[in-house]
């Protein structure tokens, strides 16, 4: 009897053991730290001969804080991809973000699942915000290779920063400038460079009431903001050439995010008679610029002074 009861248990362990080819495997990447590659959105994990891949959207990972025990939620698919690879040997970041030099020995992709995170500002000495962190944690998904699978209710990737950006707004002694013949409003110091092109209604000759300035509301058909910076020296010819100069050529550019009526994003102008000219003194009230996922508030006051624009 006892025989017979010792063979079943045996034809249970081993039902049980290659059910599905689900094994026991360990992807282990707790002391890793979260790297990113310079040229795309891949982040990724290192440990000796081991790789961990994460390929998301800059979109999963805006600086703006997430309730608590209320995580963005991505789900892997598509856009968003998870791959463990084994090298040869020990690899390097040229190795994930470049074509690798060395042999893949094992790839397993993940199926399923989503990923977790959760957002958190990061203060420096002063309680200013100067980054977020990101923690990433993924939820029921299963690494897949050939004959085999192994699944994770719940797996640590860990905490991936993203720095507040700080851009050069520093037009103070700088003169508000127009071509003539279009829309266009705009400032440039050294390679950047701040632009309006804005309804010309707002620059009426007619003195404004003392605190109701004219104002419209940002959006991007016909009141546009936009801060570039360029790979070389502006001048005020560029701006205003018939044909836009071939260099130098945009490195960044920041859109000025649609506002609303007496809330956020507007341009905001007073108009005083001078003479025989009139001055309009320009402010942008609580506006936000983007570039990709990352944000750029200024100024903490809400308020930014463009600058003054003289009409005839």
């Amino acid at each position: 009897m006892k025989y017979f009861q010792t063979i079943f248990i045996c034809v249970l362990l081993l039902s049980s053991c290659d059910d599905g080819n689900l094994i026991t495997e360990n992807f282990v990447f707790e002391n890793a730290v979260i790297q990113k590659c310079s040229t795309s959105n891949v982040l990724y994990k290192i440990n000796n001969a081991e790789s961990l891949i994460l390929n998301a959207p800059e979109t999963s990972f805006p600086n703006t804080e997430t309730g608590l025990g209320t995580p963005r939620v991505v789900t892997i698919t598509g856009t968003t991809s998870l791959v463990y690879r084994k090298f040869a040997e020990s690899t390097t970041t040229a190795n994930i973000c470049d074509t690798p030099t060395i042999p893949v020995l094992e790839e397993w992709t993940v199926s399923g699942g989503t990923m977790e995170i959760t957002t958190n500002k990061v203060l420096d000495g002063s309680g200013v915000t100067v980054a977020y962190n990101h923690n990433i944690v993924f939820k029921n998904i299963t690494f897949v290779a050939p004959d085999k699978q192994v699944v994770y209710d719940s797996y640590i990737f860990g905490n991936y920063r993203t720095d507040v950006v700080n851009l050069n707004f520093d037009y103070t002694l700088v003169t508000t400038q127009n071509c003539g013949g279009n829309n266009l409003i705009f400032k440039y110091n050294s390679n950047n460079a701040l632009l309006l092109d804005v309804d010309p209604t707002l620059f009426a000759n007619a003195v404004t009431p003392i605190g109701s300035p004219r104002t419209r509301v940002i959006n991007s058909t016909t009141n546009k903001v936009i801060y570039r910076v360029y790979n070389g020296s502006l001048n005020t010819a560029f701006f205003c050439s018939a044909i836009t100069p071939a260099v130098p050529t945009i490195t960044e550019e920041w859109i000025a995010q649609d506002g609303v009526t007496g809330i956020s994003g507007e341009i905001r102008v007073e108009t005083v008679a001078v003479g025989a000219q009139f001055k309009h003194t320009i402010t942008l009230y609580k506006t936000t610029f983007k570039k990709g996922i990352l944000t750029y508030i200024y100024p903490t006051n809400d308020n930014f002074v463009f600058g003054e624009y003289i009409t005839p």
